[in-house]
């Protein structure tokens, strides 16, 4: 195989479709969230409203209510893997994963911590599960360099 071929089996051999499938998936079942709930929507319904047209009631539980919170799952998806793909990164192992390298054990410590000590701003039990979890991070790492 020549320097300019690209084989068949690499990431950039398989070309884009997986994405383009991933995506296309990923409308599907936002709209699927969109449209099922406590009020069932019609697919033209939620196009409609989508847009901004139709009844007012509709209007309203697909822009105010589903529409955001679907957003807000997709981003929050997004992030997992982000976060995952940086720790198997960082980690040079495609196997890490946050269990295995006691980073969940980190995070549970550091919220406890903070509970124990009579904190009670969920924003601050977050920071110190956060603090937990990094601490955690590089402990092991500074062991898996010994």
């Amino acid at each position: 195989m020549t320097r300019t071929e690209v084989s068949p089996h690499t990431a950039a051999g398989r070309g884009a479709w997986p994405w383009v499938l991933g995506v296309v998936l990923l409308v599907i079942v936002s709209l699927l969230a969109i449209a099922l709930g406590a009020v069932s929507l019609p697919f033209d319904t939620v196009i409609n409203a989508l847009r901004g047209s139709g009844d007012m009631a509709s209007v309203s539980i697909v822009r105010e209510l589903r529409l955001p919170r679907v957003l807000l799952a997709a981003l929050v998806g997004a992030g997992l893997a982000m976060s995952g793909g940086a720790l198997q990164g960082t980690m040079r192992n495609p196997l890490a994963e946050p269990y295995l390298l006691g980073v969940s054990g980190g995070a549970a410590v550091g919220a406890v911590t903070a509970m124990a000590l009579g904190v009670d701003a969920p924003a601050l039990i977050t920071g110190c599960a956060f603090a937990g979890a990094a601490a955690a991070t590089l402990l092991v790492t500074a062991l898996a360099r010994v």
